[in-house]
């Protein structure tokens, strides 16, 4: 008999992207998170609502991110949306707005697509 190795083998070797792709998706991503940020403070203003100006995008999970910033910002509440997912894509995907609303300091309301 043979003695166990400490290694594994796997069948296939990792695929690792391309390091130019990666930076590539990171600049789209944020360029598309600015024009979000843009979008929604043009219609918090045409609702007279204030919306304060930040010089950053925040990067990381976004449950960890909304719960860091709104505790502290001494939120009183925070908004976010939700595409409605079945329990099974929740369960595969994570549902953000679930997570938020469970580990909120604050109320939390949950608008539906």
């Amino acid at each position: 008999m043979e003695p166990m190795s400490d290694t594994i083998s796997l069948p296939f070797a990792p695929v690792y992207p391309p390091p130019d792709l990666v930076e590539t998706i990171e600049k789209q991503a944020r360029a598309r998170a600015e024009e979000a940020v843009a979008r929604a403070r043009q219609i918090l203003t045409e609702e007279r609502i204030k919306a304060i100006k930040a010089n950053f995008l925040p990067v990381g999970d976004a449950r960890q991110v909304i719960l860091d910033e709104a505790k502290d910002w001494s939120a009183d509440l925070i908004v976010v949306g939700s595409y409605g997912y079945s329990a099974l894509d929740r369960f595969m995907l994570g549902s953000v707005s679930e997570s938020v609303a469970m580990h909120a300091h604050c109320s939390v309301e949950v608008i539906r697509e």
